[in-house]
């Protein structure tokens, strides 16, 4: 066979391009796992164990070059607050790899594997803003957007006044980060190439940080920007200088829109998934006071459709940064996970919490790159995990027991799973079915459940879940 100059070209093109078999539909279905913090080496090392728990997709901390600081070492946060897991979120750079997660070669290698076993991986990304000690911003960085001016919106000289306020909240500083002008065509032009590369390393899709801190199109302008056209450009819509994003089609991209203000997450949920944070803090509250209320609990506390939602019993920014979520013990998480998974909306995202004692908000066993505990791989979260896939399509329906601290979620005719939130005593299930008469064994916790004519009963032990399918 005579190879041709365009064989080889287009040979060598499809070679370079990832396959992208994890389908947006997977992700989106499924579970996903945020990683925090753990090296891309970690997470490759340990993708079997989370593929044998039943998560759909991983999450990475930020991939791209960060701040290093003014001292060595890998702590989280130590009691002298010389942590570095907040420089995660201090850009210096666009370009693949760093000191805290590893290097392009290990994110290459990681998506490889992970791609063979049918996880997908999301990328967290944050184009939003810049490390505050400019003078540490790359060079590249700075001529390719026509320098430090130019790479910052006009009101990134102050913080935020006022979060009703569109205008402030999409171009001041936010938490003291410089505000960048995402709608320079310069810095898009070179935010798109990053983007780009990650997909080509084997990227299934992003988490956009601080995303309701970028402009919609429909926002005012900040007078060192022509059009708010971020969001068009990075969902694949729109093309920078004849670049689109590749396969925008098929990758997962959801933003962190957080509640309160003037937020307008019906707006940004128009674009892309976005996250219920308002529903974490009401399964939160729900877990404190043992109680989920069926009702209200149904409720999702947000305007985009259950489908568009991604949902979280905490975050990284409830358990490390507000801190308001680290008191949980491992046993309420479980319990929060077993609903947000169980139920057929949302898109449930899994906080690996760092090794070390519970309650605790930084326990201090794990350093930025290692793996935090194994609560990921618990049998009551795999069992839900698996539940999640096995009842895709099928209605849920949520009840309680006796009382709000039993709640029941059933999907369809197949399964359900039962939460028992009360840490003093075990629950006594009786609930109607359309299952055939027999015995059934839980998934989770190996309890016998007896049906007889349409009525199931059988016992869940205090603080734990029941999985039946």
């Amino acid at each position: 066979m005579k190879i041709t100059k365009y064989l080889l070209l287009s040979l060598s093109f499809i070679i370079s391009q990832n396959v992208f078999s994890q389908s947006r539909a997977d992700i989106q279905n499924g579970a996903i796992l945020h990683a925090w913090c753990w090296s891309f080496k970690n997470i490759e090392k340990n993708l079997p164990k989370i593929k044998e728990a039943g998560f759909a997709a991983v999450q990475t901390s930020p991939a791209n070059k960060c701040l290093e600081g003014d001292y060595g070492g890998l702590e989280l946060m130590s009691e002298d607050l010389n942590g570095k897991w907040y420089y995660h979120y201090q850009p210096t750079d666009w370009k693949l790899g760093n000191y805290q997660l590893g290097t392009r070669d290990d994110f290459i290698s990681m998506c490889k594997k992970a791609d063979e076993l049918g996880i997908g991986v999301i990328v967290d990304v944050l184009p939003n803003h810049t490390t505050p000690r400019v003078n540490e911003i790359s060079q590249d960085l700075l001529k390719a957007v026509g320098g430090i001016t130019r790479l910052y919106h006009s009101n990134s000289d102050h913080q935020i006044r006022n979060y009703d306020d569109r205008l402030e909240c999409t171009s001041a500083q936010m938490g003291g980060l410089p505000d960048v002008n995402t709608e320079n065509p310069d810095f898009q032009e070179y935010f798109m190439q990053y983007v780009n590369d990650c997909i080509d390393c084997g990227a299934d899709g992003f988490r956009y940080d601080t995303a309701k801190h970028i402009a919609l199109p429909q926002d005012p302008l900040d007078k060192y920007s022509k059009q708010n056209d971020f969001w068009p450009i990075f969902l694949g819509k729109k093309d920078i200088r004849g670049v689109y994003m590749k396969n925008a089609d098929n990758l997962f991209i959801y933003g962190e829109v957080l509640q309160g203000g003037k937020s307008m997450e019906e707006e940004y949920g128009k674009l892309m998934p976005v996250v219920a944070s308002n529903y974490g803090g009401i399964v939160r509250s729900g877990l404190v006071n043992a109680k989920f209320n069926a009702k209200g609990i149904a409720n999702w506390r947000h305007p985009s459709a259950p489908d568009n939602i991604v949902t979280w019993v905490e975050s990284h920014d409830t358990y490390a940064n507000q801190g308001e979520s680290a008191g949980l013990r491992h046993a309420q998480l479980r319990l929060g996970w077993a609903l947000i998974s169980a139920r057929a909306g949302g898109t449930p995202l899994f906080f690996n919490r760092p090794k070390g004692a519970e309650g605790v908000q930084f326990p201090g066993a794990s350093k930025i790159g290692e793996t935090g505990n194994d609560e990921y791989f618990h049998k009551e979260v795999v069992a839900v995990n698996k539940f999640r896939t096995a009842m895709v399509g099928e209605p849920e329906k949520l009840e309680n027991g006796k009382d709000a601290s039993v709640l029941i979620v059933k999907r369809g005719e197949k399964g359900l799973v039962v939460i028992n939130l009360n840490p003093s005593k075990s629950a006594v299930i009786e609930t109607s079915v359309s299952f055939a008469d027999g015995t059934y064994v839980d998934k989770a916790n190996k309890a016998k459940f007896v049906v007889k004519d349409g009525i199931m009963k059988g016992k869940v032990k205090k603080e734990s879940i029941a999985v039946i399918y």
